[in-house]
């Protein structure tokens, strides 16, 4: 049962003191205690074609995050892409886009929360919380995680430039087919942030406004833009209304990061 008052904030600020080189670990720890998950992964984009697990606190929450960024689909990636918490609050009711195969990762979690790390309009990260248990989330509970995540980002970007080296004993994907897959679609963000005069991030938004639209992945929507077959390509760019899309509720359009 979660506290009335969460107690992240503190719980952060503390892992954050005494993480030195296990701070990934810490912070996965601190939200999954503070906030009532069974489990977390802790993700980061130290170059936004580059997708970083900085850690998963089992081989499930490692699973749950692969299948999102191999998919290019999922809260995880909502969150980041977004730069706004997606909450999830059953998995068992929640539609995924066409051909998304979202639950086979995340076969046992019932609800997600994800809580993006950026700074000011470029995601960094994500901690994505998995819970497989009914937990009451509210909306204090997630305001307050939002700000612990600020806190975390902050914390992790000192430790970045001691621990976070090349030769630091992290799981990192940059060769394999995620971080193929992962790199398509940040190749068609450039393409189509170039095409349309845009930052970057709003052409993901462009991207994943184009999938929820279709009823595709945006690993799929990318590859349509970079080798066109049909008339989709053509119709990515959606109305800029200044701002990032809105924040979902649930893994419909979803958001990336990290």
């Amino acid at each position: 049962m979660l506290e009335e008052s969460p107690s992240i904030v503190h719980d952060v600020s503390v892992a954050a003191a005494v993480g030195r080189r296990t701070l990934p670990q810490r912070l996965c720890a601190a939200f999954t205690q503070s906030l009532g998950a069974q489990r977390a992964a802790l993700s980061f984009l130290p170059r936004m074609e580059h997708w970083r697990l900085l850690h998963a606190t089992d081989e499930p929450a490692l699973r749950g995050e692969a299948t999102q960024f191999t998919l290019g689909d999922g809260p995880s990636v909502s969150a980041a892409l977004r730069m706004r918490p997606v909450h999830v609050r059953d998995m068992r009711r929640a539609t995924c886009r066409a051909g998304s195969p979202l639950r086979e990762g995340l076969a046992d979690v019932r609800q997600v929360l994800a809580l993006p790390m950026y700074v000011q309009h470029t995601p960094v990260g994500v901690i994505c919380l998995y819970y497989t248990v009914r937990a009451e989330v509210t909306d204090a509970h997630v305001a307050e995680g939002q700000h612990a995540a600020g806190l975390a980002l902050d914390a992790l970007l000192r430790w970045r430039a001691v621990h976070g080296s090349d030769e630091c004993a992290c799981p990192v994907w940059t060769t394999d087919t995620r971080a193929a897959r992962w790199e398509r679609i940040h190749q068609a963000a450039g393409y189509l942030a170039a095409r349309e005069d845009c930052p970057v991030a709003e052409a993901l938004s462009m991207l994943q406004a184009a999938g929820a639209r279709d009823g595709l992945s945006l690993l799929d929507v990318s590859d349509a833009l970079l080798q066109p077959r049909d008339a989709l390509a053509h119709d990515v760019p959606a109305a800029r209304t200044g701002g990032p899309v809105a924040a979902a509720h649930g893994p419909g359009p979803h958001t990336a990061l990290l």
